[in-house]
């Protein structure tokens, strides 16, 4: 399996990581024959987190680690903000995974502005991840967000640390641009190391597990963590990750013409509909749809399976007040729309461009949906 350098920490990781939350659906013994086949294809990279489970997952992996602790870069996350909180949190890890020191210390889920204020207080959690690092009880430090990247940006441009750690995949590419064009500039600017995550939108791209991987190794990253409750499951990951090769950008392309969790709903952010005769900024319009419910609800009737899983993880994010906030303070929305449909005849998508205007409308404003 390659290798990559984690930003400028000098660790080197495999490009697939084994990530310890599906840890807890299944047992300790499982655990340890999937830990089995994962060392055995070349990986090195195995993170978990306090959360999962209050330490439960932590604990399997110290069971499936067991006697080989040094073949392995070690990582887990804190989700505590302030100073005792994280000390806590830390000391619990390293007696739970049976190890004197992590490799990688994320702190976890930075995705509001009361994180923010928390993690900048004095003292507080980040400070006793820095002096942890200090102690040499942790190699590196990194922090950890789904969604929008506005809070943890605002925590890098306050304090250098070495990893971040984010979602990349082709369909939340299109509800948060700014993780692609912002963050991974930004960390890469700083020589950081860049963790990915949900791979496969939280399950939601089950159907296109090839393409899925493929192109989220294919994003400036170091490494892409997935999670496996099955050998079925690890083993087609890491057939995929052992055979990569970078998506061309004709590749990828085409991926965002055929996906079919794309379809004709979600707005790829081409800009091609503009200009608007009315003056609307509908590819902005669409981009806040995606923080509200990563355009899941569409209002087209799906089979139930998929309808349940588009319900619960719509709004998994949480960006829905920034969302109807920044719509709250755009000049020209759906109602100053004239129905020209000049924008749908331009979309090469074929996007009912006017009717999901007016979807949003509903929303994120006061429109109405009949």
């Amino acid at each position: 399996m390659q290798k990559r350098k984690l930003g400028k920490t000098g660790i080197e990781v495999s490009i697939l990581g084994l990530g310890g939350f599906h840890m807890l659906e299944i047992s300790k013994e499982l655990v340890s024959k999937l830990m089995d086949i994962y060392l055995e294809a070349g990986g090195n990279y195995i993170e978990t987190a306090a959360e999962y489970g209050d330490g439960e997952s932590e604990k399997k992996m110290a069971y499936a680690l067991k006697g080989r602790r040094d073949k392995v870069v070690l990582a887990s996350k804190c989700h505590a903000r302030d100073y005792e909180g994280a000390k806590s949190f830390i000391d619990r890890t390293l007696s739970n995974l049976k190890t004197d020191h992590l490799d990688l210390l994320f702190l976890h889920h930075v995705t509001s502005q009361k994180d923010v204020d928390a993690l900048l207080s004095r003292p507080s959690a980040l400070d006793y991840v820095l002096e942890a690092k200090k102690k040499g009880l942790v190699r590196a430090i990194g922090i950890s967000f789904h969604g929008l990247p506005d809070y943890a940006l605002k925590v890098l441009k306050a304090q250098d640390l070495d990893v971040v750690m984010t979602q990349f995949n082709y369909y939340d590419r299109f509800n948060f641009p700014s993780t692609f064009d912002i963050l991974l500039p930004y960390a890469r600017s700083k020589g950081m190391g860049v963790v990915g995550m949900k791979a496969f939108a939280d399950g939601y791209l089950y159907r296109s597990v090839e393409d899925a991987l493929r192109y989220s190794l294919s994003q400036d990253i170091d490494i892409m963590v997935v999670g496996a409750n099955s050998e079925e499951m690890l083993l087609k990951d890491i057939s995929i990750a052992q055979s990569f090769k970078p998506m061309t950008q004709k590749s990828v392309d085409n991926l965002y013409y055929r996906a079919p969790e794309l379809g004709n709903y979600v707005c790829r952010l081409c800009n091609k509909c503009l200009p608007c005769p009315a003056g609307i900024d509908i590819p902005t319009i669409f981009k806040y749809e995606g923080w509200y419910d990563r355009q899941m609800r569409d209002y087209k009737p799906h089979e139930a399976p998929d309808y349940a899983l588009r319900e619960r993880l719509a709004f998994w994010y949480g960006n829905q007040n920034e969302a109807k906030e920044s719509y709250k303070k755009l000049n020209k929305t759906y109602k100053d729309c004239t129905n020209c449909g000049i924008c749908e005849e331009r979309c090469p998508y074929d996007l009912p461009v006017v009717e999901k205007l007016k979807l949003v409308d509903f929303k994120l404003g006061n429109g109405e949906i009949f």
